[in-house]
């Protein structure tokens, strides 16, 4: 099943706008000018040397042992090699704790390589694995890929504050997976927290149907939203349904015939006249890859991939991810939520982390309530907390409004002796 999953297929995208925008985007990452280091764990000096000898001189590989002595913190590395080649088990439970210590950091497992250790090293943050099988060339393109995350991660870690507001836009390149379930119940739970400094954007302007799952018969929508000068949020406001909980709420328009009228650009301002002014946007996105959804994820802080367990789902979220790569959409930080986590057919949750290169913030197991709170238009968050599906909800929440308050800056003196002592 895993190699079923893992063809290579070129990523669907409507109207060409992809193909346009790879022509005019550098697909490759720069690199840090000054020199990347490599830290091999290991006690022995055979993988540090092929390490050096496969990425060359612009890469600084040295190697320490697995016990690592109090002066790791002097190395500073950009990505960290754990040895399990020999005992994968304890090699795991420090590249755990390696993660765990220091975010920014891409952490990689060398060891011989099966489906359970690669599922397992996943699970606990290993970012890739590799082994004495590889190449030179493969070994190579896993240190380019780690490096390159690495800067990424230290880029948004390293800020001093986080943004003071949060554009989220859930993401799910299939229907049925559970997308709009998973905006509405969110945006529903910010707005418990924080009332009225929550906005729910329907991006979906042919079929949305947030309107509905919220039970909301809104004066006006988006096409009224879109017609004016857009020069300040008030224009936009005027036309957003009060919901309940306290959160506002731009629908869709009615006729699916409508969405012609909305230009990419004017939508996408009247999205970012809302995220100047509420604390949180939740965007419901429109499916696939068009230039309305591409342009508003340009100007996102955060992006929620949600995906079931079955194929189609999987499938199509790793050819978005892939997508977004390619064209360089990298900025937002990423979350990830599986739906109907536990149900009895489809994939298990480690063929999943395997095909699509990320593990689960939040799994949401599958539960009656979920469909009948779609059809009442009463939000699993709004009604019926007493529930394990409620939990998951809860914590896809508590993933934005605890970050809200926290600094992204986080000192990397004294990380990495702290993993060992």
């Amino acid at each position: 099943m895993t190699e079923f999953l893992a063809e290579s297929e070129a990523p669907e995208v409507s109207g060409g706008v992809l193909l346009q925008r790879t022509i005019d985007v550098d697909v490759r990452e720069p690199r840090p000018a000054s020199r990347s280091t490599i830290l091999v764990l290991s006690d022995r000096e055979a993988i540090g040397h092929r390490l050096g000898m496969a990425t060359g001189p612009s890469v600084d590989v040295r190697t320490l042992p697995l016990a690592a002595p109090s002066d790791i913190d002097t190395v500073a590395p950009d990505a960290i090699v754990v040895d399990g080649e020999l005992d994968p088990d304890a090699a795991i439970a420090i590249a755990q704790r390696c993660d765990e210590c220091c975010p920014d950091v891409s952490v990689l497992l060398w060891a011989r390589i099966d489906v359970n250790t690669i599922t397992r090293a996943m699970q606990v943050g290993v970012r890739d694995c590799f082994g004495p099988e590889d190449d030179d060339a493969d070994l190579s393109a896993v240190a380019e890929r780690a490096l390159v995350v690495s800067e990424r991660r230290r880029f948004q870690v390293g800020r001093v504050e986080r943004p003071a507001h949060r554009l989220i836009m859930v993401v799910s390149p299939k229907g049925g997976a559970g997308k709009t379930t998973m905006a509405t119940n969110l945006a529903v739970g910010l707005a418990q927290r924080v009332p009225r400094e929550v906005a729910l954007v329907d991006a979906d302007l042919q079929f949305g149907d947030v309107a509905n799952a919220l039970r909301l018969q809104p004066e006006t929508t988006a096409r009224s939203a879109t017609g004016g000068r857009l020069a300040e949020a008030a224009e936009v406001k005027i036309h957003l349904a009060l919901h309940r909980s306290g959160l506002f709420v731009l629908c869709a328009p009615d006729s699916p015939g409508v969405a012609d009228e909305i230009t990419p650009k004017a939508f996408t301002r009247a999205v970012q006249l809302l995220a100047d002014d509420f604390r949180y946007v939740v965007v419901d996105s429109d499916p696939g890859l068009g230039e309305r959804t591409l342009s508003l994820m340009e100007t996102a802080t955060d992006l929620v991939f949600v995906a079931a367990t079955d194929v189609a789902s999987v499938r199509g979220l790793r050819k978005t991810i892939d997508a977004l790569d390619q064209i360089g959409l990298s900025d937002p930080t990423r979350h990830f939520v599986l739906n109907r986590a536990d149900a009895q057919v489809g994939l298990d949750v480690g063929d999943i982390i395997e095909t699509i290169g990320m593990t689960p913030d939040v799994c949401v197991p599958s539960d009656r309530t979920m469909p009948i709170s779609m059809n009442e238009g009463v939000p699993i968050l709004e009604g019926e907390l007493e529930s394990r599906t409620a939990d998951g909800l809860c914590q896809l929440v508590d993933r934005f409004e605890a970050a809200h308050h926290e600094s992204g800056h986080r000192a990397r003196s004294g990380r990495l002796r702290r993993l060992f002592v």
